[in-house]
């Protein structure tokens, strides 16, 4: 099994819509082949890391290589792992804000530093983020219960799809509420509604 981490440039600004799109490709194809990881997004930029079996991975990485999507692709690492880290989600997804940075408490690192030039370049950077994002912000309590029974596992898991089902509703919710206070409430945001539904059904 290996693990490997990618940031990308997107070809183009990512419309609410693509990026659900994205997402629910992702969780998808992972899913079915047993691939598992975390994807942020900001500024136009993807930090992607997967991990998975050797082979299965070689393929998707491929895909990626040649997305459209992606208007430039730097590897930052590939590296064997003898269990996975990111077990809990098929596709754990995070839109990188402001707000959500200052929580992690890198004083010379801002929203706008997330981007594809300043991230290729400080890997301590993307290391420190992937580690907050990939564990729930209850860690504390999580640490305490990690080496319980079966029935803890599960709650984590629960936990785990609760905080990405509360992550798609939003970003949907904030969708509508834009368009509705524009005055452009319309088939693309039912449409968009209707792909969020079938995403949580199966998150």
């Amino acid at each position: 099994m290996i693990q490997t981490a990618y940031v990308s440039r997107a070809a183009e600004a990512m419309s609410q819509e693509s990026l659900l799109a994205l997402l629910q490709q992702c969780l998808a194809n992972n899913e079915a082949s047993g691939v598992t990881g975390m994807l942020l997004y900001g500024n136009d930029t993807f930090l992607q890391v997967l991990e998975g079996e050797e082979a299965v991975l070689d393929t998707v990485i491929d895909k990626i290589r040649k997305d459209p999507r992606h208007s430039k692709i730097h590897f930052l690492y590939r590296k064997p792992l003898e269990r996975r880290e990111y077990s809990d989600w098929s596709m754990g997804f995070k839109r990188v804000s402001a707000e959500g940075l200052n929580a992690i408490g890198l004083s010379a690192f801002g929203a706008k530093d997330f981007n594809f030039d300043y991230l290729i370049e400080h890997e301590a950077v993307v290391e420190t983020l992937m580690e907050h994002f990939r564990v729930p912000h209850w860690d504390p309590l999580i640490r305490e219960l990690d080496a319980k029974d079966k029935v803890i596992e599960y709650l984590k898991k629960a936990l785990s799809h609760t905080r990405g089902c509360i992550e798609i509703a939003s970003f949907v919710l904030e969708n509508v509420a834009a368009a509705s206070r524009d005055g452009r409430l319309d088939e693309q945001q039912l449409r968009l509604c209707e792909s969020a539904l079938d995403t949580l059904r199966r998150v």
